[in-house]
């Protein structure tokens, strides 16, 4: 009697922890055809504030999206540590996090509303993102100044949930294409009358800092003698804004030639706005990450022979240029020092200290990383770490501009292997699973921007560190997991 009751007990567990570990165990696809999507019979059976809190979720992610880029933010606490960068020490709350709060809260409301199985496949991205949240939570423990780490570690986490409700719920790219298309147009506005004017234009009530060229501390370009404000916008710095203009831009750029209708002007005129804004952030990372995305997007329509599709990004190509050249030429002094036209790297001294301080940086966050090699000095600490490891620098302290020899700076060799997972693995499964993989508009869009987000993190660092790099990190981290599952041909997605 004793046995058989044994056996039952054992069976009613071995049962439970299969129905609690299914989604997990299987590499299922995100979304099935018709799974998260209402239908008829679903909308008469889906509770009122179910449907209002999926609408307010979507709405508020879209807003989210839309103030990625904007600086204006609260200060939560102040942690002020000599020579070093105070963004680096306090802790901020931006708007977009304000959103991307109310986005997750609206989502946990809907899913109480509304209970259903959640899936986090693909897992291969899953596992080692759930890996490098785990060994941060330990750095904190561990950090040369847990408060920081803490703040920190509490930011990876609300975006590891929103990573989860990417993978689950984002079914259609438009949900972030048109907040991106405003905020594209708006910073890329702005950034073309700060540069025209050279200073800041009077918005510093949205956050827009007070720029002049003269200044210590703001981004120029020297040339013939001049020193030459770049694009801001109402953003922190140039290359932020750069990054995230060119994240928008291989999004925009897809959705355009891969919709079924030949034209379409405002969409255009985006795009040429939003190129020119990009233009004069003159960050050579972001045009790098820029030309990678959409290479990574022209490849795929090459080999996939969607010749209709590459017909129309040469004609938007060529538009593009057209419109730019007089931009170009305008500023060629300025784009020539940028790209080492007459060995300006070794001739001009802005120049050649930029690329020398991103070199000393790298060079003192191995000395870190080697230092403190299994556990790191905690995450969101390395600016910190540096100034304790050489009290005399001739730069600013700051990570080093490499994301992956950051991650493994704060959070140790477990932390760079996982965030190493996550940089390379999305490629491997494309190569390998290629023959299954349908390679559909929205998973080729997602496929080019991730792209372009990882080129960044190999000259910069604000995609570990920054608010508004970290949030473009997981968002297309999430959004390339959903419309991989998407994209495979549905004979192998049981």
């Amino acid at each position: 009697m004793v046995s058989v009751k044994i056996y039952l007990s054992g069976k009613i567990i071995k049962n439970w922890m299969t129905k609690l570990l299914e989604p997990i165990l299987i590499d299922e696809p995100p979304f099935l055809p018709n799974e998260g999507k209402v239908t008829g019979e679903e909308k008469f059976l889906t509770p009122v504030f179910s449907l209002i809190a999926s609408i307010l979720a979507r709405v508020s992610l879209g807003a989210a999206v839309f103030f990625i880029p904007f600086s204006y933010r609260f200060v939560l606490y102040e942690l002020s540590i000599p020579e070093i960068y105070v963004d680096y020490t306090n802790g901020l709350l931006f708007v977009a996090d304000i959103f991307l709060c109310a986005t997750l809260v609206f989502w946990i409301v809907d899913l109480i509303s509304r209970p259903r199985k959640l899936t986090l496949a693909p897992l291969a991205i899953s596992i080692p993102l759930f890996g490098l949240l785990l060994v941060s939570l330990v750095s904190v423990f561990v950090s040369i100044v847990p408060k920081i780490s803490l703040y920190h570690f509490s930011r990876l986490l609300i975006l590891t949930v929103l990573f989860v409700y990417l993978l689950n719920e984002l079914h259609d790219l438009k949900v972030i294409l048109i907040p991106l298309a405003a905020s594209t147009v708006i910073q890329s506005i702005i950034s073309i009358i700060q540069v025209l004017k050279q200073k800041s234009i009077g918005l510093g009530l949205l956050g827009e800092l007070l720029l002049d060229p003269a200044w210590s501390g703001v981004s120029i370009v020297y040339a013939q003698g001049v020193r030459t404000l770049r694009a801001y916008g109402l953003s922190d710095h140039p290359n932020i804004l750069g990054g995230c203009l060119a994240f928008s831009l291989v999004l925009l750029v897809s959705w355009q030639i891969m919709k079924k209708r030949e034209t379409d002007g405002l969409r255009i005129a985006v795009i040429l706005i939003g190129m020119l804004g990009l233009l004069l952030t003159f960050s050579r990372s972001a045009w790098l990450a820029f030309i990678s995305g959409l290479g990574a997007v022209s490849l795929i329509l090459i080999l996939t022979r969607r010749y209709r599709e590459i017909i129309k990004l040469v004609n938007l190509g060529l538009a593009s240029l057209i419109a730019l050249i007089p931009f170009v030429v305008y500023f060629a002094p300025l784009l020539g020092v940028r790209l080492n036209q007459a060995n300006a790297f070794q001739e001009v001294e802005n120049e050649t200290r930029a690329i020398e301080e991103r070199a000393a940086l790298n060079v003192a966050g191995n000395e870190i990383f080697v230092a403190h090699a299994l556990t790191g000095v905690g995450v969101g600490t390395s600016p910190v770490a540096m100034k304790e490891q050489h009290p005399v620098f001739p730069y600013y302290y700051q990570p080093p501009h490499n994301t992956l020899l950051a991650a493994a700076a704060e959070t140790g060799i477990f932390g760079a292997l996982f965030y190493g997972l996550l940089i390379f693995t999305p490629w491997l499964l494309i190569i390998v699973r290629r023959k299954k993989i349908q390679f559909n508009p929205a998973f080729v869009a997602a496929t080019g921007a991730l792209l372009a987000v990882t080129v960044v993190g190999f000259f910069d660092y604000y995609t570990w560190l920054l608010a508004p790099g970290r949030f473009w990190q997981f968002l297309m981290w999430g959004a390339w997991g959903s419309f991989y599952g998407s994209s495979l041909k549905p004979e192998n997605n049981d």
